[in-house]
């Protein structure tokens, strides 16, 4: 069961690899040490003022570095959408073009 942190963690994995940046580009943005994106993306703790400076860069709402509504990021929960975003922080912006076309067709015969 994954912990706060590591969920945390995977979603500004995400981010930051949506925006195409790397781990010492993000550092840079958020006025930190490349050690910092490191040490957070690998479960640690971040402090409260680089959580604004990420959701500032990210361009979200910070509630949204910890889900959102059934997918609200809760310790020690099993939580498949952070396995999601992990499978999903290293693709290309093509790749995840793909994987969207591939589950918008497979969530048409999602039964009801």
């Amino acid at each position: 069961m994954a912990k706060v942190e590591e969920q945390l963690g995977a979603v500004v994995k995400h981010h930051r690899k949506r925006l195409g940046l790397t781990q010492s580009q993000l550092a840079e943005r958020i006025d930190r040490q490349p050690g910092t994106v490191q040490s957070l993306e690998a479960g640690n703790a971040p402090t409260f003022e680089t959580l604004v400076r990420l959701a500032s860069v990210f361009d979200i709402h910070m509630r949204d570095l910890f889900g959102i509504g059934d997918y609200a990021i809760e310790d020690g929960r099993a939580d498949p959408l952070v396995t999601i975003i992990q499978r999903l922080a290293g693709l290309t912006p093509e790749e995840l073009q793909w994987v969207d076309e591939v589950l918008a067709v497979t969530l048409r015969f999602k039964p009801r």
